[in-house]
């Protein structure tokens, strides 16, 4: 009874998501080279007051992040050299009435405002991740960003802290299991808003 009424509660705050205001910042993604290592910066996610909406009403967001390395190479399809992916989950706590920002590797830092959580995501994060050989090469970013439940918040939690979750592991309830795979379906097919943002460096060159 509990999951069904979980998947109504999620049908209602997709129905209560509001309009995209007029004028509002549109988000952006940039990857900026310094030294010749890249900083990826997102900047406005939160601008449409949408997403933060959804956090009030208990619907947390993940954003995940994949960098791409590639060596550019004339007359041929560039060639894929190495990638590093990290995460990031935003929530709301409302006994607190403030919010939380999990990053890889467990470490979490309250907000007390919206405001101070979109300030906080769009601190450039630096990447060690350089040519090792001569060539031109540049840097390829896509930033996703979707809406969890509350199990998705649970497992994606206990994996950035180092934790083998269920899904991961094979273990757990298959009720359980179906119930989650519920929600996952009404999370994409109900409306909820999901962000895809991709971004593209300057091209550097490395000497033999």
């Amino acid at each position: 009874m509990r999951a069904g009424f979980r998947l109504l509660a999620l049908l209602a705050c997709a129905a209560a998501v509001p309009p995209l205001p007029a004028g509002a910042q549109q988000p952006a993604l940039t990857v900026i080279l310094q030294s010749g290592e890249p900083r990826v910066q997102a900047t406005a996610l939160l601008a449409d007051g949408q997403f933060v909406g959804l956090m009030r009403s208990g619907f947390p967001l993940r954003l995940h992040y994949r960098l791409e390395l590639w060596r550019a190479r004339a007359g041929w399809f560039d060639q894929f050299v190495s990638d590093w992916s990290w995460d990031a989950v935003a929530r709301h706590d409302p006994l607190a009435d403030d919010f939380l920002l999990i990053r890889t590797g467990g470490a979490v830092t309250r907000y007390a405002t919206a405001d101070s959580l979109a300030r906080a995501l769009e601190i450039p994060y630096r990447v060690r991740l350089a040519p090792k050989a001569a060539g031109k090469f540049y840097f390829l970013c896509r930033l996703d960003v979707t809406t969890l439940n509350d199990t998705d918040l649970e497992e994606l939690t206990r994996w950035l802290k180092g934790d083998v979750s269920p899904a991961v592991s094979g273990a757990g309830n298959v009720g359980g299991a179906l119930v989650r795979g519920a929600q996952r379906i009404l999370v994409r097919i109900a409306g909820l808003p999901r962000l895809t943002l991709e971004a593209r460096s300057e091209t550097i060159t490395r000497g033999p």
